[in-house]
């Protein structure tokens, strides 16, 4: 595993204690580091052997990258980057791939492991062929592989420390790591083998745990053979073919020629200016490049310069992944490590059968994960009993796991969720390579690991995509962090359609949101009142720049208010001027006394109206819903039919949008939706904040043409496709809905005539509309090349997070869409 395993195998320990200032350290001398970088180090006594701890002692060299913000700072976050091996630089870089936000949380903390690097190195005198974790297979077959694996272990023999390198004492020595910092828990965030240190050190010292989150999982009941044979086998073969993708090659087809040519070197090594590349060299090639999709093109590179026997590419591609070992401390401390944790069989003929197994069903490795160890012939015992999960405890631990994971599999992952029960969650990440959190490059799983270390929040088991996994990761943070009962969201681009959804549509029977579940939409119904009027106004009925009082007369004649000065364009635009009605059901009580009071679009304007005018028509935008009040009155004015039963047969019924309604007086929403929420505050008002409610049934007439619809994520899709595409409008009536004026609702925001225009982060812009109102919130985006999406959160009024988080998830898919 080491070079190999340690490529990627990225473990992060977070020692976090309660949200108090740096506390003060106990014993520990900080200095200068043997590397550059803001970090400090210092040295922990450890005893050798935990059981005489007035005998030999150890120094564990530690280095730390203190957190600059004490107003935000948990804890302490130790690191360990998998391997087993040493890890103290690692600090050095690690404020490079670290979210600010961690770091702000917490103090990183990183160590070399006993055996390791500054921690007390062993060294058993092995040569480079000597290094190998894996028994690769030989050309001598089992007796050279029996022959090589006894000379390892009586090389180590003299290594008095090797006893000591377990993962329980390297746990203990966390503890005292965390004791010497004066914190009273630890958080720990490990990843390969640092995910099997987390468990031993949550399962020996379990009320010193705050938050644990372990990316790319090993199985403690197999560890380390089973870990090694799953490895080799089904984690490799898995992998094998996100290969044979990458370059476009028939799976079975590659598979034999790779398999030919490892034979080749086999019978006749190839002589670099590195060493003798050997079929071994070859398997390991293939199996270090499988730890992420950038290092596919080495091995590609390989592949070729070996069948060609050109011996400088072959050994410039070799160095590059690490084909040529070169340093017995890692290759010896590994074995210190691994021997004393598992307990191996001392029987030959056991691993000679089951690598022959393994062999025979999984031919690219060979059965190297089977065949025989030095442990095998190791010359002591482990000291101490096999690491096992602890089920009981609090509920404070993700486990975050690659599909597609060729060294640490999601079936580990798996295991190891079943063994914590309730106390872990799983999430999955739908991409092959090794490692998923910050070296995974997936951003819901950076999102949701984030989310965690800095805030304890924890979804529910889920997988995270690997098309549009920053969208994914937004959902999970609107409901994990933000607390949105649920949300939803649906993309369309050229790939295709894509839902994601989070979190539950009823808080009391816990379903779970789905993306098709009908929720009102509120103010995009004003983008179908405009259509229709932009409709009218194409069939010369409606006059764009035509005063209101044409069409209804002395509607508007009231406190300086007047249809004479006010056009349908300033209506569709909001510059009218118009004020905004009030509602009951907004005031203290208002909610439970108010919700099915009828109100017809007369009393609605009549009530505006009362109120002085908020600007001269046709000099400043202010948005109120009285403007598509009175438009909808139009419609109904100039066709002489209900403006509903105009929307849908102009739009609906065309556009085939079958779950759209717009429900007049009905309070409840029709099929299978997601209800609505909202808080009230001390006084019994509505609000962002207090006692949650649920607010789902509501008469729609309380706000009619202006947002009184009831519709899905995909039929909203559907319409804005239609709407940019031009099978609503002429072009000049498309042309007329898209020509704006700055508008105040969202930063770079311009309005048009029922449709806004906001920039993206990435260049260009889209089109939208939105919708809040009780209970619920929805933000859609639509592009003029066809990106599309839909977004729903199931909580109204919104806090300003969750509507900044709406707005970002919109621009973070359309911009992954690109």
């Amino acid at each position: 595993m080491r070079k190999i395993f340690t490529v990627l195998a990225v473990a992060v320990s977070a020692a976090a204690a309660l949200p108090v200032p740096a506390a003060a350290t106990v014993g520990l001398s900080w200095g200068d580091c043997p590397f550059e970088g803001p970090a400090e180090c210092a040295i922990v006594d450890v005893p050798l052997d935990y059981r005489n701890p007035g005998g030999e002692r150890l120094g564990v060299h530690v280095s730390r990258l203190r957190s600059t913000r004490l107003d935000l700072r948990r804890g302490v976050l130790v690191m360990n980057q998998g391997g087993p091996g040493p890890h103290l630089a690692d600090t050095a870089t690690i404020h490079e791939l670290v979210p600010r936000s961690v770091l702000d949380a917490y103090d990183i903390v990183s160590f070399d492991q006993r055996g390791f690097g500054a921690s007390a190195p062993v060294r058993c005198g092995l040569e480079p062929s000597e290094q190998f974790t894996f028994p690769w297979p030989l050309p001598g077959g089992e007796p050279a592989m029996r022959q090589r694996a006894r000379r390892i272990a009586q090389k180590c023999a003299g290594q008095a420390r090797m006893p000591f390198l377990g993962t329980a004492n390297v746990a203990r020595d966390v503890d005292r790591i965390r004791a010497a910092l004066g914190e009273e828990r630890v958080s720990f965030l490990g990843v390969s083998y640092g995910t099997y240190l987390g468990v031993a050190y949550d399962s020996m010292f379990p009320r010193r745990v705050d938050r644990m989150l372990l990316d790319s999982n090993v199985d403690p009941t197999a560890a380390w053979r089973g870990t090694f044979r799953e490895s080799m086998t089904t984690g490799v073969e898995v992998r094998f073919g996100d290969f044979a993708a990458f370059l476009g090659r028939d799976r079975a087809e590659l598979q034999h020629e790779y398999l030919d040519l490892v034979r080749r070197l086999d019978q006749a090594p190839l002589p670099t200016p590195s060493g003798m590349l050997t079929g071994s060299h070859l398997r390991i090639t293939l199996f270090a490049s499988l730890y992420d999709d950038d290092t596919f093109p080495l091995a590609a590179r390989m592949l070729v310069a070996a069948r060609d026997r050109d011996a400088a590419a072959t050994a410039e591609v070799g160095d590059q992944l690490g084909v040529w070992y070169d340093d017995d401390n890692d290759a010896s401390g590994e074995l210190g490590v691994f021997c004393a944790d598992g307990t191996f069989s001392r029987n030959a003929a056991t691993y000679a059968a089951q690598a022959a197994v393994d062999a025979r069903r999984y031919p690219l490795t060979g059965g190297a994960g089977a065949a025989i160890v030095p442990c095998a012939f190791w010359a002591s015992d482990p000291i101490d009993q096999p690491i096992r999960a602890n089920p009981r405890g609090r509920s404070n631990i993700l486990l975050v796991n690659n599909l597609r994971d060729p060294a640490t599999t999601h079936g580990a992952a798996t295991a190891l969720r079943r063994q914590y029960g309730d106390r872990a969650r799983l999430v999955g990440v739908d991409k092959g390579g090794h490692a998923a959190y910050l070296f995974g490059g997936n951003a819901c799983a950076q999102r949701i690991g984030t989310d965690f270390l800095t805030r304890g929040a924890r979804p529910p088991d889920l997988t995270c995509p690997s098309r549009h996994a920053a969208l994914a990761g937004d959902l999970e943070h609107l409901t994990g962090v933000e607390g949105a009962p649920g949300a939803a969201a649906e993309i369309r681009d050229s790939a295709g359609v894509v839902r994601f959804q989070s979190g539950v549509a009823d808080l009391a029977t816990g379903r779970p949101m789905l993306a098709g579940d009908r929720v009102r939409v509120f103010s995009n119904t004003k983008t179908f009142v405009a259509t229709v009027v932009l409709q009218l106004v194409a069939e010369r009925r409606v006059e764009l720049d035509t005063p209101v009082e044409r069409y209804l007369p002395g509607l508007l004649r009231a406190t300086g208010n007047d249809g004479r000065d006010i056009t349908i364009r300033q209506l569709l635009q909001h510059t009218s001027g118009l004020p905004d009605f009030d509602s009951a059901v907004f005031g203290p009580g208002g909610y439970p006394r108010h919700r099915f009071d009828h109100h017809t679009p007369d009393e609605l304007v009549a009530d505006a109206v009362t109120r002085p005018r908020l600007s001269v028509p046709g000099t400043e935008f202010h948005y109120t819903t009285t403007n598509y009040v009175v438009a909808g009155m139009i419609i109904e004015k100039v066709t002489g039919r209900p403006y509903a039963t105009e929307i849908e047969n102009r739009i609906l019924r065309p556009l085939g949008m079958r779950d759209t309604t717009l429900p007049g007086d009905r309070a409840t929403l029709p099929g299978r939706h997601a209800r609505g929420y909202a808080h009230l505050d001390g006084d019994g008002r509505i609000s962002d904040t207090g006692r949650r409610i649920d607010v789902t049934v509501l008469n729609p007439s309380l706000v009619w043409a202006g947002g009184e619809a009831v519709s899905t994520l995909s039929d909203l899709n559907t319409f804005f496709a239609a709407l940019l595409a031009g099978r609503l409008l002429p072009p000049a009536q498309s042309a007329e809905m898209r020509r704006t004026v700055p508008a105040d609702l969202i930063p770079g925001a311009a309005y048009g005539l029922g449709l806004m225009r906001v920039p993206l982060s990435c260049g260009g812009e889209y089109w939208t509309h939105g919708g809040s109102g009780l209970g619920y919130q929805t933000r859609e985006g639509a592009t003029a090349d066809g990106r599309q999406v839909s977004i729903v959160i199931t909580t109204s009024p919104a806090t300003r997070a969750q509507s900044d988080g709406m707005l970002e998830a919109v621009d973070t898919a359309l911009c992954a869409a690109r």
